[in-house]
């Protein structure tokens, strides 16, 4: 239940990020589990990146107790006797260009998604 209290928090930022950040021509979708697709101008990508990925952090943190907010993490059982910290959510975004990469197919852009997604997240995204 509170997985998908954040999923429809989340598709309510990207909402108001997009209405505020983006154009009238954008495009929300929701392809499942914590995955959503926006489509922007390219002049709009990188602003509409830095505005989710700020309110997304400062946002989130409702979804954790006061306990958990004060220490900056919760912990996360790691057996039945130990638990580890796990740090709070965050968010992971890919941007993908048509200016930039050249597609065959939907297939092509769902991996350059994906891997321009994991590339923000390793870099602490």
């Amino acid at each position: 239940m509170a997985g998908d209290d954040v999923i429809r928090f989340t598709t309510k930022l990207i909402s108001e990020v997009v209405d505020e950040v983006g154009t009238t021509s954008d495009f929300i979708g929701h392809a499942g589990g914590d995955n959503f697709i926006i489509t922007t101008t390219e002049e709009k990508a990188e602003a509409m990146k830095a505005r989710l990925k700020e309110r997304f952090d400062n946002e989130v943190l409702i979804h954790y107790n006061f306990m958990d907010r004060q220490q900056g993490f919760i912990q996360s059982p790691a057996s039945s006797e130990t638990a580890v910290k796990a740090p709070f959510m965050t968010m992971a975004v890919g941007v993908v260009s048509a200016s930039k990469n050249s597609f065959a197919d939907i297939r092509e852009i769902t991996e350059l998604s994906a891997e321009a997604r994991r590339q923000d997240a390793a870099s602490g995204g």
